[in-house]
């Protein structure tokens, strides 16, 4: 039986969408590549499947909100951390305020020393025109 708690789910599914970004690979080969069997539960799968399907549209909304930058000038752990939380928003997966929390715990962890203040005016921008 698989122990990871939320945060280690959210912290192997960014390095799954970082290296899909990275070496431009499928996002199920990349979810392969991060997550044993077992590991791969609805809320995974869930994530994986949301961010197949409507990864551009994310960009495109993210893009919005990004002031006076664009996506791809972000660098590849801040973008996959804004695509996994954007996609728990629009799944309604938990509490924004829970996934925005998450995310800028992860950005202050691997990404640099004041993107984390980005990400959530970025994130937070979004779930207010979404609310």
């Amino acid at each position: 039986m698989c122990m990871l708690n939320r945060h280690e789910y959210r912290e192997k599914i960014v390095f799954a969408i970082y290296q899909h970004l990275l070496l431009h690979r499928s996002l199920y080969t990349c979810f392969d590549d991060n997550f044993t069997p077992e590991e791969i539960n609805d809320y995974v799968r869930s994530i994986r499947n949301d961010l197949s399907e409507n990864k551009d549209a994310y960009i495109a909304e993210i893009s919005t909100h990004l002031n006076k930058w664009t996506f791809d000038r972000l660098n590849l752990v801040e973008q996959a951390i804004l695509l996994e939380t954007v996609s728990e928003i629009k799944q309604e997966i938990a509490d924004k305020a829970v996934i925005i929390d998450e995310a800028v715990i992860l950005a202050k962890e691997y990404c640099d020393e004041d993107s984390y203040r980005y990400i959530n005016g970025v994130l937070d921008n979004i779930c207010s025109r979404s609310a």
